[in-house]
């Protein structure tokens, strides 16, 4: 939808010799080439219209200039959103309004909305979500995650398993480091599928290493199908069990999805 500007001029129009053509033609080569070079794109896509404009309703330079700059900005802006959510990696889509809360009566839809302010990134503070397959975890983290690329936060989603492989391929090639920190540079990280393989001692002192530098600095959404007594099973080094638990709950919100899976009881009732 086009953007509707108002201008306060008090000058009038009519007067002042316009910034364009009397006959406006496509804009010419030299100038799409002086708009390349300094990356105006979003002048560029509009220029034609707008030097027509500018004639039909008598535009002033500067009404002229702020209609163009709004173009290059909201260009920008689009773009960065664009960026954004392809950075973000998101597997599918969901929203807090595609969520069921009937079918997860234990979970409030006012603190998840809450959640959606995205004051937990601002304060660096974390979300766990636990519960068996199917039960929605999965979707109210993307739902959050989308909700905080809307806020211009930068957010990565992955599972676990994929980040460590990442992390242990890594380590033969000798990005280890630069790999690391392509976890720790996202505003949020989103971590799917916590506990559905046990992770051996390099594997552990990964993921600690992850939740280790982000913690207290970075926000952290963590999905698992297992409860926290349970994490001993997923971890090798118990110590490194314990260390991982305390940073990640010291300031989080736990929420527990209960039931049965949402996917397997639809299957059934079709």
């Amino acid at each position: 939808m086009k953007q509707v500007f108002t201008f306060q001029n008090n000058t009038n129009p009519t007067s002042l010799t316009p910034p364009y053509p009397e006959k406006p033609t496509a804009v010419n080569k030299t100038i799409n080439q002086l708009l390349t070079r300094f990356n105006l794109a979003g002048i560029r896509k509009t220029l034609d219209l707008r030097l027509h404009e500018a004639q039909e309703d008598n535009l002033s330079y500067s009404e002229f200039l702020e209609i163009l700059l709004h173009d290059e900005k909201e260009n920008r802006e689009d773009n960065r959103r664009k960026r954004l959510y392809q950075e973000a990696r998101f597997p599918f889509e969901k929203t807090i309004d595609d969520f069921d809360f009937s079918f997860q009566p234990g979970i409030k839809k006012g603190e998840i909305l809450e959640l959606a302010t995205c004051k937990y990134i601002e304060k660096h503070e974390n979300i766990i979500f636990v519960g068996q397959p199917g039960t929605g975890k999965t979707h109210l983290s993307i739902a959050l995650g989308l909700k905080a690329l809307a806020y211009g936060y930068t957010v990565l989603f992955t599972t676990v398993w994929d980040m460590i492989t990442t992390l242990q391929q890594s380590r033969a090639d000798h990005t280890y480091k630069r790999k690391i920190d392509y976890y720790l540079k996202p505003d949020l990280l989103i971590l799917d599928e916590l506990g559905y393989k046990t992770m051996g001692e390099t594997t552990v002192e990964d993921f600690f290493e992850i939740v280790s530098a982000r913690y207290e600095k970075k926000a952290i959404i963590i999905t698992s199908n297992r409860d926290f007594p349970s994490w001993d099973k997923i971890f090798f080094d118990k110590t490194l069990t314990g260390a991982i638990i305390d940073r990640l709950i010291h300031h989080c919100h736990t929420f527990i999805l209960k039931g049965e899976s949402y996917r397997f009881q639809n299957r059934t009732r079709d």
